[in-house]
């Protein structure tokens, strides 16, 4: 009972914040867009660019639940990790630490939170889908036991996995912090591409969301179906993708009853649910049980020393009249708030992060121009992400906002000084790397990587000011990472260094910088007003 206390305290804490409900709320729209419509410019699943089955109540509950699956994959993750490292910062922690409970029934509490709370946005999904499925008419029948059997079978055990993993790199001090997000994202893309619907030699223990059960069972119902998707049914796409010919070319749809639960199939699930036991019994050993807290007051004391308790003595021979005491200095030097703001982002790094970026500068003089481009500023990009998401709540993290925020005109003068110190961080890292482009007279790849020095910082104190946190940004930025200067999409190439760009995506980033410098004026305002 005390397991089932704890974990529903937790959850109603955390579905009673504004950033609950604005996840439902997205939950509903991707409900309803897992489902488009012959007329929609994109597809969500696909074989052999032609066929896919009828939406009935099987093929909605099952497309939806790995969708869904694969949400809670790359971002629910995201959202439920941070509840133990609260504990922590808030002083909870120490006040657990007093208790009897044993260090299992507390990590479990918080992944049964977890799975509470990543369920009901599936179960919201699930909903919007049932009534996204009569909308689209193609078949109206209702049989809601029908569309939830996927979500249990499929979207369960990746929550479960999902939130034991929470647990555990919350747990665990090296992956405690930001470096587990992209620890996490680089696990996902092995897990992704090793058990995908068509890795088709793969295990059925390996498959993760569960894809490939379905797509198996759905590629056969359509050869049964239409003979000429016989020779090509190696053909499935499964996720958005986006193609105009779409509009014109309905899909030729086909009758599926779902994948029978039984026997392998149902195994293969449940592996998955023993590996979450077993990962979220194995957190219980780096968890330190609140014991290095810094919120404890028992930890603290040892560091203070004695005359940090006592009050000085006061020497009343010098005391000095307030009328004797030299006017301050009301000049505003910007050089000197922004060499703070430079020696703020860098304390406290590590040495390594600064033999990586030593390597970054002497890579980017001694490669190929075309490594330059695709490898060097890349990696040069995402190095600092560290550095820039402590920008806008860096004060509030430290407490120091009261102070820091009663200067004269804190907004005008602080969040340009903190701008431009984050843009010269990108500058300093892609030198070398910009030099030799502008030697090359490739201009264009040089006025991409001073958008992109423009961009980061600015997007991490909009994020930082309205989040409260760096998460959103490191996340942000790890996934525009991946999609743009690694895999060469161009309206997600931040750095316009590895994708030429369109005239039109160069308005998007101009706009695009136009609006973060609103909504980070915006935040910092909020911020200074509280």
């Amino acid at each position: 009972m005390r397991l089932l206390r704890l974990a529903w305290a937790d959850v109603l804490e955390r579905t009673r914040q504004p950033g609950y409900l604005i996840s439902l709320l997205v939950m509903v729209w991707l409900g309803h867009g897992m489902l488009p419509g012959d007329g929609a410019g994109y597809r969500t699943f696909v074989v052999s660019q032609s066929f896919r089955p009828s939406y009935g109540a099987e093929w909605v509950g099952s497309l939806s639940a790995i969708l869904t699956s694969m949400y809670l994959l790359f971002v629910g993750f995201y959202l439920v990790r941070g509840t133990i490292e609260r504990d922590r910062r808030f002083g909870v922690g120490a006040i657990l630490a007093t208790c009897r409970m044993g260090k299992l029934t507390y990590l479990a509490s918080k992944a049964l939170s977890h799975v509470i709370v990543l369920m009901s946005m599936a179960t919201v999904v699930m909903l919007a889908a049932i009534v996204t499925q009569q909308i689209r008419a193609e078949d109206p029948r209702i049989d809601v036991w029908a569309s939830a059997v996927p979500f249990l079978m499929l979207t369960l055990p990746v929550a479960l996995f999902v939130s034991a993993s929470a647990v555990l790199f919350d747990s665990t001090p090296v992956i405690r912090g930001g470096a587990g997000n992209v620890v996490w994202f680089a696990l996902l893309v092995a897990l992704i591409a090793s058990s995908g619907p068509d890795a088709t030699r793969a295990p059925g223990y390996r498959d993760l969301v569960g894809a490939r059960l379905v797509a198996a069972s759905v590629r056969e119902t359509a050869a049964n179906t239409y003979p000429e998707a016989r020779s090509d049914t190696t053909m499935l796409s499964m996720g958005v993708n986006v193609n105009p010919k779409w509009r014109e070319h309905p899909a030729r749809r086909f009758e599926w009853r779902g994948v029978r639960w039984e026997g392998e199939p149902a195994l293969a699930r449940g592996f998955w649910v023993l590996i979450s036991l077993g990962v979220m019994s194995v957190s219980v050993f780096p968890f330190d049980r609140f014991e290095h807290s810094s919120g404890s007051l028992a930890m603290r004391l040892p560091r203070m020393r004695r005359r940090d308790l006592a009050a000085p003595p006061v020497n009343a021979g010098r005391l000095v009249a307030s009328g004797a005491l030299p006017l301050a200095a009301r000049a505003f030097r910007f050089h000197a708030l922004f060499r703070a703001e430079l020696v703020l982002m860098f304390r406290g790094q590590r040495w390594w992060w600064y033999a990586g970026a030593l390597a970054l500068l002497i890579t980017g003089l001694v490669t190929p121009l075309a490594a330059v481009r695709q490898v060097v500023l890349p990696l040069a990009s995402f190095w600092p992400v560290f550095v820039w998401s402590a920008l806008g709540h860096r004060e509030v993290r430290d407490e120091v906002a009261s102070v820091v925020f009663s200067c004269a005109r804190p907004l005008h003068r602080m969040l340009p000084a903190t701008w431009l110190a984050g843009a010269s961080v990108a500058l300093v890292l892609g030198a070398s790397g910009v030099i030799r482009l502008a030697l090359a007279g490739e201009w264009a790849a040089v006025a991409g990587w001073f958008v992109c020095a423009l961009l980061a910082p600015l997007l991490a104190i909009a994020c930082g000011a309205w989040s409260g946190g760096g998460r959103l940004f490191e996340v942000l930025w790890l996934f525009a990472w991946y999609l743009g200067p690694m895999n060469r999409v161009e309206f997600a190439d931040y750095t316009g260094v590895a994708v030429t760009r369109s005239p039109a995506t160069w308005l998007g980033y101009a706009v695009l910088l136009v609006g973060l410098a609103a909504l980070a004026a915006w935040g910092r305002s909020r911020q200074l007003t509280r």
